[in-house]
């Protein structure tokens, strides 16, 4: 049976980027410090994976952005003007962008929310699972394609010529140190759009895990029932696949978390029980291969990345229990 109402996917991924991971694959592995490149973390069952993760007990970072989005979504939703373009990077699980969703539904302003992400049959299920029919104002689509490739699209004369917030949730930046997170947010603050009475024609909405207790940063990656691991694992699975041939087997490998208190960062590691012949490199029974790290921000570390990266604070809400953070910016000179 046909759908009455279809999902509005955009497709703006470029055609070069499977061989580009490819490439930066083998690149990241034969390097002197081993790493399996983070994108590889992102296929279908990635994201499948990483939803189930949100469920976990210990993983306090999801429910405490629910709470601080139950709370504060009709004070974000009255920050947006009419007529505004939401794009959320790295979308994923929508459960907890459907409530300001909601919250911009009750405002009755005209809104069109575009989640990007790197895999299409995701965005339309995630997309359909909040049922955009219901929703008379806020209209909803799904951009499939990287951060490099949204940010070519809001370069587009048809999306700079119109107010906008970014939103990037889900500490989303965790996965990038202090400088790659400047760098990152730097590019959408400077974006150009359209002269505005406030300045505030570009805003971005931003969430921070600031827990940095080891313990409950390390419980929430390290959960009961192996979920954490399994989203880990599943990279072995994505590299075999984009690199043509199976290199890595499961039963090869050990996974690894650990609290970094001196970077104030959780890193994953996989890890061979034997030698692993790639291509003509070796990777060594014992050696640690990084997957991601999860980057905390302390508030000495919040306030250098603002300034880093161009960007002001107009509201912050934290969450007690963690001091998780909700953070609605503005860029510090307007284009």
């Amino acid at each position: 049976m046909i759908s009455k109402n279809p999902i509005d996917i955009i497709e703006i991924k470029s055609d070069a980027d499977e061989v580009v991971l490819g490439q930066e694959t083998r690149n990241s592995l034969k390097s002197k410090s081993p790493s399996f490149h983070p994108l590889l973390l992102w296929d279908e069952q990635g994201l499948k994976y990483f939803e189930a993760i949100t469920y976990a007990p210990e993983y306090y970072l999801t429910d405490c952005e629910i709470e601080l989005l139950e709370k504060h979504s009709d004070e974000i939703a009255q920050a947006l003007a009419s007529d505004s373009v939401l794009v959320e990077l790295g979308s994923g699980c929508l459960r907890k962008v459907k409530i300001l969703l909601e919250a911009i539904e009750r405002s009755k302003k005209h809104v069109d929310y575009y989640a990007l992400d790197l895999d299409r049959s995701e965005l339309e299920r995630t997309l359909r699972d909040i049922k955009p029919e219901e929703f008379q104002y806020v209209r909803c689509h799904g951009l499939f394609g990287s951060y490099d490739d949204g940010l070519d699209w809001l370069r587009s004369s048809a999306m700079s010529s119109k107010p906008r917030c970014i939103m990037s949730l889900g500490s989303t930046l965790g996965g990038f140190d202090l400088p790659e997170s400047a760098k990152f947010l730097s590019q959408f603050a400077n974006l150009p759009g359209p002269p505005s009475s406030d300045g505030n024609s570009t805003l971005m909405l931003i969430g921070l895990d600031g827990c940095l207790d080891g313990k409950k940063v390390w419980s929430a990656y390290n959960d009961s029932e192996h979920r954490n691991e399994r989203f880990i694992r599943n990279v072995m699975t994505h590299a075999n696949r984009v690199l043509g041939q199976e290199i890595f087997r499961q039963e090869d490998w050990e996974h690894r978390g650990k609290w970094n208190a001196e970077l104030k960062r959780h890193e994953q590691y996989l890890i061979p029980k034997k030698d692993v012949d790639f291509e003509g490199h070796c990777l060594r029974a014992g050696e640690e291969v990084f997957v991601v790290a999860s980057q905390k921000y302390g508030a000495e570390e919040r306030e250098t990345l603002w300034q880093h990266s161009g960007l002001r604070p107009l509201k912050e809400w934290h969450t007690q229990s963690h001091g998780y953070g909700l953070h609605l910016m503005t860029a510090t000179h307007p284009n």
